[in-house]
């Protein structure tokens, strides 16, 4: 049999590319949080919802995909990750709110 179809293998490559994914996508939603958090501090409201809406995106975009990661240990880290990044993310949808 072609080992291009050996189907395990396929499993875990897939699995890889999309930690990956998951990873990069919420290491760039933490970015859009530390600008969101800069742009408050600043006066930039305008500024800050959209940055707010980016991170909001991309934390949707996590939700959506996470399901998918069949390996517990790192499924729960990135929900653990993602539960600050929405405590980061109410807070300042909160103060947005105020404004």
């Amino acid at each position: 049999m072609n080992d291009l179809w050996n189907l395990p293998d396929l499993d875990a490559a897939t699995e890889s590319i999309l930690l990956n994914f998951l990873q990069a996508d919420l290491a760039l939603c933490f970015t859009f949080a530390d600008r969101l958090n800069s742009e408050l501090r600043m006066g930039n409201w305008d500024a800050a919802r959209k940055v707010l809406a980016e991170a909001e995106k991309g934390h949707a975009a996590i939700a959506r995909f996470l399901p998918r990661v069949t390996d517990v240990e790192p499924r729960n880290e990135i929900k653990r990750r993602m539960n600050d990044l929405r405590t980061i993310l109410n807070s300042a949808r909160r103060e947005l709110l105020q404004k």
